[in-house]
């Protein structure tokens, strides 16, 4: 057998291997792995997060002990999250028991023993109550439940709220009541009755 007859038969097998490979069988149809859902769930513990507006502008500050991200849901479920909204702006903070944030309607809900304040050069505002949203969209802090709003020689009671974070308003509504402390009375002059002005002439 000569080498050029090898060289044909082997030339023959390689291309009867390659017709067979690429004919297709119905014997042996080829399946294919499915691709793994992009999606998945995770937990954080002693978590931090920054939430940044188009603008590069800091939005939102989240943190707290534990974070649980559900895929399914979308959401992601907080344990005793720490915020602060608008560092840059109307600089809010506060505390909550739980707290929710809504991936797709880009919102926060907190619930349980909510506790907002802000500080002011005329005293700190303090905003209580059992549940509260922010929507990073609106630029909102709302609630349509019963809420509390502290400030010096001030207290509201109200069915809801908003807070604008964009003029830095409240809106209150539904059932508002107030307390307000009046200014301790001045003394009085005892020579001429009047109230003391707390200044004297020299």
């Amino acid at each position: 057998m000569s080498w050029r007859l090898v060289l044909v038969a082997g030339l023959a097998l390689v291309l009867a291997f390659t017709a067979r490979w690429f004919w297709p069988s119905e014997r042996s149809a080829i399946v294919l792995p499915s691709l793994p859902d992009p999606r998945f769930d995770y937990s954080l513990e002693n978590f931090s997060a920054r939430f940044l507006a188009d603008d590069g502008r800091l939005e939102l500050q989240v943190s707290g002990p534990r974070l649980v991200h559900d895929s399914a849901s979308r959401t992601v479920a907080l344990t005793e999250p720490r915020f602060r909204l608008d560092p840059e702006g109307s600089n809010w903070e506060g505390q909550a028991e739980l707290g929710y944030f809504l991936r797709d309607a880009d919102e926060l809900i907190l619930s349980g023993d909510v506790r907002f304040t802000q500080a002011l050069p005329v005293g700190e505002t303090l905003v209580t109550g059992e549940r509260l949203h922010h929507d990073r969209r609106a630029r909102t802090i709302h609630s349509d439940r019963p809420v509390e709003i502290h400030r010096p020689g001030t207290m509201l009671r109200a069915g809801g709220l908003i807070v604008n974070l964009e003029d830095d308003s409240i809106e209150l509504f539904n059932d508002l009541h107030g307390q307000f402390q009046a200014a301790p009375a001045l003394p009085r002059d005892s020579r001429t009755g009047s109230a003391a002005s707390g200044s004297s002439r020299r």
